[in-house]
């Protein structure tokens, strides 16, 4: 059975946190089992941890002067799935955090996606991004039939995205698109409609790729 380090970041103040999750000697194509964040376990406070999610993703342009791509690649991993217990896939769904403080977190990606990954979109991790939080409706952990937070997550993950879906960027389209696929709502063919009105110059793969969304026809 695999040894964890334990890492206690309870009190890193948000610089500690950054640098901790990015600051890093990363080597390209690094299996995802040999990863650094594959060989810790963390100890975290649920509340300031949500707010450093936040924060960052409201204002993440200074990662581009501090980082290099690769770093960010990984760091968005670690963040996103790679951080056992602790991931903002799992700090969205920790039922002692009150749910407008999750929420918040959610909405902030949209700034993620307009501030940095319009401009670097990395390579997987953003591509993947709205993947890994959108999966529970697309595998049948959460259903909105069931009411409660299931539903008004559900809502606050499609709410953003279609903002997502709003920008210039091709690559955050094809990103909220992505998600879309996955989410499951029930707007979702209405909004891909809407979408296609409003770019009647797509690509032909690009527009078949929306319509596979529509139907939730997604890998």
């Amino acid at each position: 059975m695999a040894e964890y380090a334990q890492v206690d970041i309870s009190q890193f103040s948000f610089d500690e946190f950054i640098s901790f999750v990015f600051d890093r000697d990363v080597a390209a194509n690094t299996p995802v089992r040999d990863t650094w964040y594959s060989r810790i376990k963390l100890m975290f406070d649920p509340q300031p941890l949500c707010d450093y999610y936040t924060r960052l993703f409201r204002n993440p342009c200074f990662l581009l002067e501090r980082f290099t791509k690769i770093q960010l690649e990984e760091g968005f991993w670690a963040i996103q799935v790679g951080f056992y217990e602790c991931s903002v896939m799992d700090l969205i769904w920790i039922p002692d955090l009150p749910f407008a403080a999750r929420e918040e977190c959610v909405r902030s990606m949209l700034d993620l996606f307009s501030k940095l990954f319009a401009v670097e979109p990395l390579d997987a991790s953003a591509q993947m991004w709205w993947d890994s939080l959108c999966f529970d409706w697309d595998c049948g952990n959460r259903n909105r039939e069931r009411g409660g937070e299931d539903l008004l997550m559900q809502d606050v993950m499609f709410q953003t995205l279609s903002s997502i879906l709003d920008l210039s960027s091709a690559f955050c389209q094809g990103a909220a698109l992505h998600g879309l696929g996955h989410l499951h709502h029930p707007e979702t063919e209405q909004l891909v409609g809407r979408y296609l009105e409003r770019h009647p110059l797509l690509t032909k793969e690009r527009r078949e790729y929306a319509l596979a969304v529509a139907r939730f026809e997604v890998l």
